[in-house]
Protein backbone atom coordinates (compact mmCIF):
# COMPACT_ATOMS: atom_id res chain seq x y z
CA UNK A 1 0.00 0.00 0.00
CA UNK A 2 1.47 3.27 -1.06
CA UNK A 3 2.40 5.94 1.62
CA UNK A 4 0.96 9.15 1.46
CA UNK A 5 3.46 11.95 0.82
CA UNK A 6 3.83 12.92 4.28
CA UNK A 7 5.68 9.37 4.86
CA UNK A 8 2.95 8.32 7.06
CA UNK A 9 0.63 5.25 6.59
CA UNK A 10 -2.40 7.05 8.19
CA UNK A 11 -5.22 8.81 5.68
CA UNK A 12 -5.27 13.06 5.15
CA UNK A 13 -8.30 13.85 6.93
CA UNK A 14 -10.96 15.38 4.21
CA UNK A 15 -11.24 19.02 4.31
CA UNK A 16 -14.84 20.02 5.49
CA UNK A 17 -16.95 21.72 3.14
CA UNK A 18 -19.70 24.36 3.16
CA UNK A 19 -22.18 21.77 1.89
CA UNK A 20 -21.11 19.16 4.55
CA UNK A 21 -22.07 21.99 7.29
CA UNK A 22 -24.98 22.55 5.02
CA UNK A 23 -26.29 18.97 5.10
CA UNK A 24 -25.56 18.14 8.72
CA UNK A 25 -27.96 21.31 10.04
CA UNK A 26 -30.28 20.55 7.17
CA UNK A 27 -30.11 23.84 5.47
CA UNK A 28 -28.90 25.27 2.33
CA UNK A 29 -25.19 26.20 1.25
CA UNK A 30 -26.41 30.00 0.86
CA UNK A 31 -27.61 30.16 4.27
CA UNK A 32 -24.99 28.83 5.69
CA UNK A 33 -22.87 31.55 3.65
CA UNK A 34 -24.87 33.95 4.95
CA UNK A 35 -24.49 32.77 8.58
CA UNK A 36 -20.87 34.16 8.52
CA UNK A 37 -22.19 37.30 7.38
CA UNK A 38 -22.63 40.37 10.25
CA UNK A 39 -24.63 42.38 8.22
CA UNK A 40 -27.11 39.36 6.64
CA UNK A 41 -30.81 38.84 7.62
CA UNK A 42 -30.74 35.23 9.34
CA UNK A 43 -32.44 34.26 12.47
CA UNK A 44 -30.25 34.33 15.46
CA UNK A 45 -31.23 31.28 16.73
CA UNK A 46 -30.53 29.09 13.21
CA UNK A 47 -26.72 31.52 12.59
CA UNK A 48 -26.02 30.09 16.33
CA UNK A 49 -26.83 26.53 15.28
CA UNK A 50 -25.17 26.43 11.93
CA UNK A 51 -22.00 28.64 13.43
CA UNK A 52 -21.85 25.62 16.64
CA UNK A 53 -21.95 22.79 13.74
CA UNK A 54 -19.39 24.29 11.65
CA UNK A 55 -16.73 24.47 14.84
CA UNK A 56 -17.92 21.12 15.58
CA UNK A 57 -17.24 19.92 12.03
CA UNK A 58 -13.66 21.96 11.97
CA UNK A 59 -15.20 24.28 9.13
CA UNK A 60 -13.64 27.86 8.78
CA UNK A 61 -15.16 30.28 5.89
CA UNK A 62 -12.33 31.06 2.90
CA UNK A 63 -11.58 34.81 3.60
CA UNK A 64 -10.07 34.71 0.44
CA UNK A 65 -12.19 33.79 -1.54
CA UNK A 66 -14.83 35.33 -0.24
CA UNK A 67 -13.82 38.45 -0.53
CA UNK A 68 -12.68 37.57 -4.20
CA UNK A 69 -16.39 36.78 -5.22
CA UNK A 70 -17.57 40.13 -3.83
CA UNK A 71 -15.17 41.94 -5.45
CA UNK A 72 -16.19 40.04 -8.65
CA UNK A 73 -19.73 40.62 -8.16
CA UNK A 74 -19.39 44.20 -7.29
CA UNK A 75 -17.43 44.91 -10.90
CA UNK A 76 -19.82 42.86 -12.92
CA UNK A 77 -21.23 44.90 -15.45
CA UNK A 78 -24.94 45.09 -15.42
CA UNK A 79 -26.51 46.06 -18.88
CA UNK A 80 -29.41 48.34 -19.29
CA UNK A 81 -32.59 46.76 -20.28
CA UNK A 82 -35.25 49.29 -20.42
CA UNK A 83 -37.01 51.37 -17.75
CA UNK A 84 -40.04 50.74 -15.36
CA UNK A 85 -42.55 53.20 -13.92
CA UNK A 86 -43.47 53.63 -10.23
CA UNK A 87 -47.16 55.35 -10.06
CA UNK A 88 -47.44 57.35 -6.68
CA UNK A 89 -50.23 58.63 -4.49
CA UNK A 90 -50.11 62.10 -3.71
CA UNK A 91 -49.93 61.23 0.13
CA UNK A 92 -47.42 58.61 -0.03
CA UNK A 93 -45.32 60.71 -2.70
CA UNK A 94 -45.05 63.70 -0.17
CA UNK A 95 -42.90 61.79 2.43
CA UNK A 96 -40.44 60.03 -0.14
CA UNK A 97 -37.80 62.89 0.90
CA UNK A 98 -38.03 61.85 4.69
CA UNK A 99 -35.10 59.95 4.61
CA UNK A 100 -36.65 57.03 6.52
CA UNK A 101 -39.89 55.27 6.83
CA UNK A 102 -42.16 53.44 4.85
CA UNK A 103 -42.52 55.46 1.76
CA UNK A 104 -39.18 56.54 1.66
CA UNK A 105 -38.25 52.84 1.79
CA UNK A 106 -40.50 51.96 -0.77
CA UNK A 107 -38.97 54.62 -3.15
CA UNK A 108 -35.43 53.43 -2.06
CA UNK A 109 -35.99 49.89 -2.46
CA UNK A 110 -37.75 50.57 -5.90
CA UNK A 111 -34.30 52.24 -7.76
CA UNK A 112 -31.76 50.06 -5.83
CA UNK A 113 -33.83 46.87 -7.30
CA UNK A 114 -34.31 48.51 -10.71
CA UNK A 115 -30.46 49.13 -10.79
CA UNK A 116 -29.17 45.55 -9.64
CA UNK A 117 -31.69 44.21 -12.64
CA UNK A 118 -30.37 47.07 -14.76
CA UNK A 119 -33.32 48.97 -15.13
CA UNK A 120 -34.28 52.28 -15.10
CA UNK A 121 -37.45 53.76 -12.79
CA UNK A 122 -39.68 56.65 -13.14
CA UNK A 123 -41.59 57.99 -10.71
CA UNK A 124 -45.36 59.17 -11.70
CA UNK A 125 -47.40 61.01 -9.28
CA UNK A 126 -51.12 60.93 -9.51
CA UNK A 127 -52.65 64.40 -9.95
CA UNK A 128 -55.00 67.00 -10.97
CA UNK A 129 -52.42 67.63 -13.74
CA UNK A 130 -51.39 64.12 -14.28
CA UNK A 131 -54.39 62.04 -14.08
CA UNK A 132 -54.30 58.54 -15.60
CA UNK A 133 -54.71 59.03 -19.49
CA UNK A 134 -51.96 61.79 -18.86
CA UNK A 135 -49.59 59.24 -17.36
CA UNK A 136 -50.62 56.44 -19.79
CA UNK A 137 -49.83 58.75 -22.55
CA UNK A 138 -46.47 59.82 -20.97
CA UNK A 139 -46.04 55.87 -20.68
CA UNK A 140 -46.28 54.90 -24.24
CA UNK A 141 -44.42 57.97 -25.39
CA UNK A 142 -41.19 56.98 -23.21
CA UNK A 143 -42.35 53.08 -23.99
CA UNK A 144 -42.40 51.85 -20.72
CA UNK A 145 -44.50 48.57 -20.73
CA UNK A 146 -43.57 47.67 -16.69
CA UNK A 147 -45.71 48.75 -14.14
CA UNK A 148 -45.16 48.96 -10.24
CA UNK A 149 -48.13 50.24 -8.26
CA UNK A 150 -46.73 51.57 -4.87
CA UNK A 151 -49.77 51.73 -2.36
CA UNK A 152 -52.36 54.02 -1.38
CA UNK A 153 -53.33 55.59 1.76
CA UNK A 154 -56.63 53.70 2.61
CA UNK A 155 -58.26 50.28 1.24
CA UNK A 156 -60.86 52.47 0.09
CA UNK A 157 -58.77 53.88 -3.19
CA UNK A 158 -58.58 51.86 -6.52
CA UNK A 159 -56.33 51.36 -8.63
CA UNK A 160 -56.07 54.08 -11.67
CA UNK A 161 -57.56 53.54 -14.65
CA UNK A 162 -54.57 52.83 -17.11
CA UNK A 163 -54.60 50.52 -19.98
CA UNK A 164 -53.65 47.29 -17.94
CA UNK A 165 -54.03 44.95 -20.66
CA UNK A 166 -51.23 46.21 -22.19
CA UNK A 167 -48.81 46.57 -18.93
CA UNK A 168 -46.66 43.91 -17.14
CA UNK A 169 -47.91 45.01 -13.75
CA UNK A 170 -47.38 44.31 -9.96
CA UNK A 171 -48.72 46.04 -6.98
CA UNK A 172 -46.66 46.66 -3.83
CA UNK A 173 -48.15 46.35 -0.43
CA UNK A 174 -51.67 45.18 0.65
CA UNK A 175 -54.24 47.97 -0.03
CA UNK A 176 -54.94 47.18 -3.87
CA UNK A 177 -57.18 43.91 -4.00
CA UNK A 178 -57.91 44.52 -8.10
CA UNK A 179 -56.84 44.10 -10.45
CA UNK A 180 -54.93 40.67 -9.43
CA UNK A 181 -51.75 41.45 -10.57
CA UNK A 182 -48.86 40.05 -8.84
CA UNK A 183 -48.11 41.00 -5.56
CA UNK A 184 -45.10 41.98 -3.17
CA UNK A 185 -45.83 42.77 0.36
CA UNK A 186 -45.04 42.24 4.06
CA UNK A 187 -45.91 38.76 5.67
CA UNK A 188 -48.54 40.44 8.46
CA UNK A 189 -49.44 36.82 9.98
CA UNK A 190 -45.66 36.12 10.57
CA UNK A 191 -44.87 39.60 11.89
CA UNK A 192 -47.78 39.16 14.65
CA UNK A 193 -46.14 35.54 15.40
CA UNK A 194 -42.92 36.96 15.68
CA UNK A 195 -44.04 39.23 18.40
CA UNK A 196 -46.35 36.64 20.16
CA UNK A 197 -43.42 34.46 20.12
CA UNK A 198 -41.10 36.89 21.24
CA UNK A 199 -42.88 38.47 24.16
CA UNK A 200 -44.09 35.06 25.16
CA UNK A 201 -40.64 33.87 25.78
CA UNK A 202 -40.30 37.24 28.01
CA UNK A 203 -42.87 35.95 30.23
CA UNK A 204 -45.89 38.53 29.01
CA UNK A 205 -49.23 37.03 29.26
CA UNK A 206 -52.09 39.39 29.02
CA UNK A 207 -51.70 41.10 25.55
CA UNK A 208 -54.26 43.46 24.08
CA UNK A 209 -53.84 44.38 20.19
CA UNK A 210 -55.07 47.63 18.84
CA UNK A 211 -55.82 47.59 15.08
CA UNK A 212 -56.87 50.10 12.52
CA UNK A 213 -60.38 48.73 10.83
CA UNK A 214 -58.66 49.59 7.40
CA UNK A 215 -55.27 47.88 8.33
CA UNK A 216 -57.69 44.68 9.28
CA UNK A 217 -59.52 45.57 5.83
CA UNK A 218 -56.09 45.65 3.65
CA UNK A 219 -54.37 42.70 5.21
CA UNK A 220 -57.05 40.12 5.39
CA UNK A 221 -57.49 40.16 9.08
CA UNK A 222 -53.65 38.67 9.16
CA UNK A 223 -52.82 40.23 12.61
CA UNK A 224 -56.30 39.37 14.18
CA UNK A 225 -55.90 35.68 12.85
CA UNK A 226 -52.57 35.38 14.35
CA UNK A 227 -53.72 36.85 17.76
CA UNK A 228 -56.41 34.88 17.74
CA UNK A 229 -54.43 31.47 16.70
CA UNK A 230 -51.88 32.02 19.79
CA UNK A 231 -54.93 31.63 21.92
CA UNK A 232 -55.56 34.59 23.15
CA UNK A 233 -59.00 35.78 23.94
CA UNK A 234 -61.40 38.00 21.47
CA UNK A 235 -62.12 40.36 23.92
CA UNK A 236 -58.59 41.61 23.98
CA UNK A 237 -58.51 43.11 20.29
CA UNK A 238 -59.74 46.66 19.91
CA UNK A 239 -60.80 47.71 16.60
CA UNK A 240 -61.12 51.76 15.52
CA UNK A 241 -61.07 53.80 12.36
CA UNK A 242 -58.47 56.02 14.12
CA UNK A 243 -56.58 55.78 17.39
CA UNK A 244 -58.40 59.14 18.26
CA UNK A 245 -61.27 57.38 20.64
CA UNK A 246 -62.36 58.23 23.77
CA UNK A 247 -63.42 54.95 25.08
CA UNK A 248 -59.78 53.49 24.74
CA UNK A 249 -58.30 54.35 27.69
CA UNK A 250 -61.23 53.01 30.03
CA UNK A 251 -61.54 50.00 27.62
CA UNK A 252 -57.65 49.08 28.30
CA UNK A 253 -57.81 50.03 32.31
CA UNK A 254 -60.51 47.11 32.04
CA UNK A 255 -58.14 44.52 30.37
CA UNK A 256 -55.33 45.23 32.42
CA UNK A 257 -52.58 44.06 29.89
CA UNK A 258 -49.05 43.56 30.53
CA UNK A 259 -48.26 44.50 26.91
CA UNK A 260 -49.61 46.68 24.07
CA UNK A 261 -49.66 45.13 20.81
CA UNK A 262 -49.99 48.07 17.81
CA UNK A 263 -50.37 47.74 14.24
CA UNK A 264 -48.22 50.48 14.11
CA UNK A 265 -46.24 53.19 16.37
CA UNK A 266 -48.58 56.40 16.78
CA UNK A 267 -50.81 54.30 19.04
CA UNK A 268 -48.35 54.67 21.66
CA UNK A 269 -49.51 58.47 22.26
CA UNK A 270 -52.96 57.41 23.06
CA UNK A 271 -52.66 55.25 25.62
CA UNK A 272 -53.42 56.04 29.75
CA UNK A 273 -49.87 57.79 31.29
CA UNK A 274 -50.74 55.64 34.40
CA UNK A 275 -51.52 51.99 32.55
CA UNK A 276 -47.99 50.78 33.41
CA UNK A 277 -47.37 48.35 30.73
CA UNK A 278 -45.03 47.53 27.45
CA UNK A 279 -45.56 48.44 23.82
CA UNK A 280 -44.62 46.28 20.52
CA UNK A 281 -45.38 48.08 17.22
CA UNK A 282 -45.63 45.97 14.43
CA UNK A 283 -44.50 48.56 11.72
CA UNK A 284 -41.53 49.91 13.37
CA UNK A 285 -41.28 53.10 11.56
CA UNK A 286 -37.61 53.92 13.54
CA UNK A 287 -34.65 50.90 13.47
CA UNK A 288 -32.82 52.98 15.78
CA UNK A 289 -35.71 54.53 17.73
CA UNK A 290 -37.16 53.89 21.29
CA UNK A 291 -40.04 51.58 20.10
CA UNK A 292 -39.53 47.56 20.17
CA UNK A 293 -41.38 45.62 17.52
CA UNK A 294 -41.12 44.80 13.89
CA UNK A 295 -39.55 46.37 11.23
CA UNK A 296 -41.36 45.43 7.94
CA UNK A 297 -38.64 45.51 6.15
CA UNK A 298 -40.35 47.56 3.44
CA UNK A 299 -36.90 48.58 0.90
CA UNK A 300 -36.44 44.92 0.69
CA UNK A 301 -40.19 44.56 -0.39
CA UNK A 302 -40.10 46.97 -2.59
CA UNK A 303 -37.16 45.12 -4.08
CA UNK A 304 -39.55 42.14 -4.28
CA UNK A 305 -42.03 43.60 -6.59
CA UNK A 306 -39.00 44.95 -9.09
CA UNK A 307 -37.78 41.15 -9.82
CA UNK A 308 -41.44 40.01 -9.90
CA UNK A 309 -41.75 42.74 -12.79
CA UNK A 310 -38.51 41.53 -14.43
CA UNK A 311 -39.71 38.04 -14.29
CA UNK A 312 -43.54 39.09 -16.10
CA UNK A 313 -41.79 41.19 -18.76
CA UNK A 314 -39.12 38.08 -19.50
CA UNK A 315 -42.50 36.12 -19.96
CA UNK A 316 -44.34 38.67 -21.73
CA UNK A 317 -47.23 38.64 -19.47
CA UNK A 318 -49.64 41.97 -19.76
CA UNK A 319 -52.79 42.04 -17.90
CA UNK A 320 -54.15 40.03 -15.32
CA UNK A 321 -51.82 37.06 -15.01
CA UNK A 322 -53.63 33.25 -14.74
CA UNK A 323 -51.87 32.65 -11.72
CA UNK A 324 -51.05 35.57 -9.57
CA UNK A 325 -47.99 35.31 -7.61
CA UNK A 326 -47.75 36.39 -4.10
CA UNK A 327 -44.50 37.48 -2.47
CA UNK A 328 -43.92 37.66 1.34
CA UNK A 329 -41.25 39.45 3.27
CA UNK A 330 -41.04 38.71 6.68
CA UNK A 331 -39.70 41.69 9.13
CA UNK A 332 -36.70 42.20 11.59
CA UNK A 333 -37.17 42.17 15.22
CA UNK A 334 -36.25 45.91 16.70
CA UNK A 335 -35.21 45.77 20.47
CA UNK A 336 -36.13 49.07 21.05
CA UNK A 337 -36.77 50.11 24.89
CA UNK A 338 -40.78 50.47 24.52
CA UNK A 339 -40.96 47.12 26.69
CA UNK A 340 -39.98 49.01 29.77
CA UNK A 341 -43.13 50.40 31.36
CA UNK A 342 -41.30 53.68 32.41
CA UNK A 343 -40.33 54.33 28.65
CA UNK A 344 -43.76 53.49 27.51
CA UNK A 345 -45.33 56.16 29.97
CA UNK A 346 -42.96 58.95 29.19
CA UNK A 347 -43.41 58.27 25.23
CA UNK A 348 -46.96 57.69 25.50
CA UNK A 349 -46.56 62.03 26.87
CA UNK A 350 -45.35 63.26 23.55
CA UNK A 351 -46.71 64.84 21.11
CA UNK A 352 -49.23 62.70 19.17
CA UNK A 353 -47.67 62.13 15.44
CA UNK A 354 -49.35 62.86 12.21
CA UNK A 355 -51.69 59.94 10.88
CA UNK A 356 -50.04 59.29 7.91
Amino acid sequence: MPSSPSGSDSPKPKSVSLRHVAETVGVSRMTVSRAFKEDASIKPELREKILKTARELGYSPDTMVSELMTSFASRRPVNYQETFAAIWWPERWKNVNAGHGFDSDIYRGLNEGANLHGRGMDHFVLSKDMPPRVIMRMLKARNIQGVILTPPASASIGAPDLEWDSLSTVIIGSSLREPKFHRAQASHYTAMVQALGIIGKRGYKRPCLLVRSDVETRMLRAYTAAFLAWGHPKKHIWHASTPETKELPAWLKRMNPDVIIADWDPWIYYLPEDLGCGYVSLAVRDRDGPICGVHQNTASMAKCAVDLLVRSRLNHEVGEPAEPIFMLTTGTWIEGQSLDPAICRQLSQEAPSPVE
